[in-house]
């Protein structure tokens, strides 16, 4: 089987957050242990090569392309040095990507011509589904982004090849909106566009429209999939979601990238037998890196993530900001965000320069670092589809503090509950008193008893959270899926099949 995996990010050279790092470790997983064959199509991003250092070459031209009164001419290129891994095909218009940042820029604001962007991108990988002579069985199509791509695919079944098309909603909180007057100027399938005015309800965006063209859907857990249908059950997009068969898988953390044991990439290596001196070692080296006051008994938070309304980040800093400013804990953050979120943890900064430190921009040494030096990795989240931070503290041994939402409800056990086989701390509800009185029970925890805490970090690192174990179902979803396509009567979304055939 050969899969066309269309998506913004690539870890570790085009990122953000955790589609980059899903994208090079699923289609690796599913190539190695299923022999299902991808290639990534994605932007080409004209800084991020340069400041990386890539090297590229050429290998198609596509049709010039016109959306949103902007004409020009894509050329693919091959990205070299992917070694025995999928092949990396990015998509070269200056026009649209050679900007600051994948999605925002420098002050952390979404580009306004955002559905145009993704609308060409959509057409353009449309074009090389068709036209690369890849045969493609399956293409697998991230986020809001693609939406436009499987319309255009799902538009011309029955004329070309036609293959199977799955939607992974990776988080419902983005649906690529814009105003109704845009849409005639995003190039759309005449039928989806029509189908899509009728039923947006004046609010249209990417996502409805990949749920109208999509076979079927994944996203980032069980219990992320279950909330969908009622976050969107009173939205546009309710009915579209109805029609498709929404499956929940959780995703995996790359043992690649994330490994205690590995050498140069944490100050002092260890593994589960290790894990309380290794602990030890990498929070001093932690605490002396960034200035902190170097006390080994002094509980610190560590958090890699983005500052942003749906990862909880007031309620974070609201709800540790007692314990720092009473000198009881200390906290370092890893990532960007918003400006409100960025002002408000440089006045921490101010008032506790030896307890709290903030690097804005994300930093893979330093991320390796905090997860290794880190006593507890809060997770506050008011929208988690998957999350990804909680497995990779888990590797590390490191305790997450989680809301019971999507993937966090499914990934971790709270230790009050189930003392035996808990797995974390869980934050109640989603005020900034939860999270303090959760805090407060971390550190108890840290104080408590010591073989108790040894035990429990083991426990946490000889957990099965690999891309493998994600691999296996996503197979399974696969195959099945083609199957299916390849008996049209079988299909769940039939009535609109039958409008766009």
């Amino acid at each position: 089987m050969r899969c066309l995996y269309l998506t913004q990010e690539l870890a570790p050279h085009f990122t953000e957050g955790g589609l980059g790092q899903a994208s090079r470790a699923l289609p690796a997983a599913l190539h190695r242990g299923h022999g299902i064959v991808h290639d990534l199509f994605l932007p080409y991003y004209p800084r991020l090569v340069r400041e990386r250092g890539l090297r590229t070459e050429p290998v198609s031209e596509l049709p010039s392309t016109t959306v949103g009164g902007v004409t020009a001419q894509p050329v693919v290129h091959r990205l070299l040095g992917t070694g025995d891994g999928p092949e990396v095909f990015l998509l070269r218009a200056d026009e649209w990507y050679d900007r600051e940042g994948i999605y925002r820029d420098g002050r952390y604001v979404e580009f306004t011509d955002a559905a145009e962007r993704a609308a060409f991108y959509g057409l353009c990988g449309a074009r090389w589904a068709w036209s690369s002579g890849r045969a493609y069985d399956l293409v697998h199509g991230n986020d809001w982004q693609s939406g436009a791509a499987l319309a255009h695919l799902r538009a011309r079944r029955g004329t070309v090849a036609s293959p199977a098309l799955l939607l992974n909603i990776h988080s419902a909180h983005y649906w690529g909106e814009f105003e109704p007057e845009r849409l005639s100027h995003l190039g759309l399938p005449e039928t989806y566009a029509e189908e899509l005015a009728l039923r947006c309800a004046g609010r249209p965006s990417l996502l409805h429209l990949g749920m109208l063209a999509a076979d079927a859907a994944t996203t980032g857990s069980p219990g992320y999939a279950r909330e969908l249908t009622d976050d969107l059950a009173c939205t546009p997009l309710a009915e579209a979601l109805g029609t498709l068969e929404l499956t929940g898988i959780v995703a995996g953390v790359d043992a690649g990238v994330w490994d205690p044991t590995a050498r140069g990439r944490s100050s002092a290596p260890y593994d589960s037998a290790s894990v309380e001196e290794g602990k030890r070692a990498n929070k001093r080296a932690l605490q002396r890196r960034l200035g902190l006051t170097v006390d080994l008994d002094m509980p610190l938070f560590g958090v890699c993530t983005r500052l942003v309304d749906e990862k909880g980040s007031d309620l974070l800093l609201e709800g540790l900001r007692p314990l720092l400013a009473a000198g009881r804990a200390q906290l370092v953050v890893v990532g960007p965000g918003d400006d409100r979120y960025r002002a408000a943890l440089a006045a921490l900064v101010t008032a506790a320069p030896d307890a709290v430190h903030h690097s804005p921009a994300f930093d893979q040494d330093l991320a390796w670092q905090v997860y290794a030096g880190a006593d507890f990795s809060p997770m506050p989240s008011r929208v988690e589809p998957c999350g990804l931070n909680q497995l990779i503290s888990m590797a590390y041994g490191t305790i997450p503090l989680t809301t019971p939402v999507g993937g966090l409800r499914d990934t971790v056990t709270d230790l009050t509950a189930d003392p035996r086989r808990g797995t974390g701390l869980v934050i109640a509800e989603h005020t900034a008193r939860a999270v303090q009185d959760t805090a407060e029970r971390a550190l108890r925890l840290l104080a408590g008893d010591r073989g108790h805490l040894i035990s429990l970090r083991r426990r946490l690192m000889t957990q099965d959270w690999s891309w493998d174990r994600t691999a296996r179902a996503t197979a399974a979803l696969y195959t099945g899926l083609a199957a299916a396509v390849r008996r049209p009567r079988q299909l769940l979304t039939v009535h609109f099949e039958e409008q766009a055939s």
